[in-house]
């Protein structure tokens, strides 16, 4: 019964549409400071 943290599944990630990297959904991308369609942080790379 006090197991049940031992059977959480891997995070789920999805693929960014402005860059490919791969992300968490609902969150910005780290490589491209993109979220939505819009660019929220300018990523100097």
């Amino acid at each position: 019964m006090r197991r049940a943290h031992d059977s959480l599944k891997v995070e789920a990630f999805q693929e960014c549409p402005n860059c490919g990297e791969l992300k968490r959904p609902h969150h910005m991308c780290n490589a491209c400071g993109h979220y939505n369609g819009r660019e929220i942080v300018s990523v100097e790379g």
